[in-house]
């Protein structure tokens, strides 16, 4: 019995290393904006990691995922260190779903099923604190202020952090799955129906032809939104209102950036940076 379970125990280790080693991961190559870029996978062996978020102060790669719980899905929120495959989960937010960063002020923001939470990356001890109560959180922006999607009606809020509460932008009469805002301050809005565009200072709805159902929103740091979908990462083309794929990349469940500015995409089960070059 005691052989049994040292045996047991040993492939455990064994197929849980596996998952992290990157050795046999062959040379990739993805040509993004026409130009070649390869693979370089920073964690795998996820279950459809998704909320992709950067600190640029600590270089970290924050990270939601699905997990098991009694038989039942749940989410929880991590980050992958710097050249370090496996993931730190963050243990004191329940079913972490969603998350934001602040760079500016090296603040990153939790959503979960039990409301909002921050942890301020500068301090020594990275203490979370909670910042809002009851609010169950599908997805989070960050720009000048928190902006969150509440489950399930898919309402758009902001924050007020101050007073701990936070207001039901009413101009989003929608239900939306993705909000964000560019370098203009044009807001993108995903829907049951496609992506829109409201242009800065209008209410106005622009829809933009191409694929519909976007896993993801993210913006670049010249202000460029990029668009995550099951056929590649896509580019708005606010002349003439379409998308133009710059990677054909199948199932892009999340997309951010370093501080370098490249490319990161999760799929069904890796977390992966672009990097300019061809394979070698």
């Amino acid at each position: 019995m005691v052989l049994a379970m040292k045996i047991t125990i040993v492939c455990v280790v064994l197929l849980f290393s596996s998952a992290y080693s990157d050795k046999e991961t062959k040379c990739e190559e993805v040509m993004l904006h026409n130009k070649p870029h390869t693979n370089h996978v920073l964690s795998k062996g996820l279950n459809r990691p998704h909320q992709l978020a950067f600190d640029k102060h600590n270089q970290r790669l924050f990270f939601s995922h699905n997990v098991r719980r009694h038989d039942e899905e749940a989410f929880e929120i991590g980050y992958i260190e710097k050249d370090k495959m496996i993931p730190t989960i963050v243990q004191s937010v329940k079913n972490g779903y969603a998350i934001a960063m602040d760079n500016k002020d090296a603040i990153v923001y939790y959503g979960g099923s039990n409301g909002i939470y921050k942890q301020h990356l500068k301090e020594e001890n990275d203490t979370v604190h909670e910042v809002v109560k009851v609010y169950n959180v599908w997805n989070m922006f960050f720009k000048n202020a928190l902006y969150f999607i509440k489950y399930s009606l898919q309402q758009l809020y902001k924050l007020d952090e101050k007073n701990k509460t936070a207001e039901h932008q009413k101009y989003i009469h929608e239900k939306i799955y993705h909000f964000a805002i560019d370098g203009h301050n044009d807001m993108f809005i995903t829907t049951d129906t496609g992506l829109f565009m409201i242009k800065n200072g209008t209410q106005e709805r622009i829809a933009f032809t191409g694929p519909k159902n976007f896993l993801a929103i993210a913006i670049n740091n010249e202000g460029v939104a990029y668009f995550g979908h099951n056929d590649g990462i896509y580019t708005a083309n606010k002349s003439d209102h379409t998308l133009n794929i710059v990677a054909n990349i199948k199932h892009v469940f999340g997309i951010t950036f370093d501080s370098d500015d490249h490319i990161i995409y999760s799929d069904y089960h890796k977390i992966v940076k672009l990097l300019p070059g061809k394979c070698k």
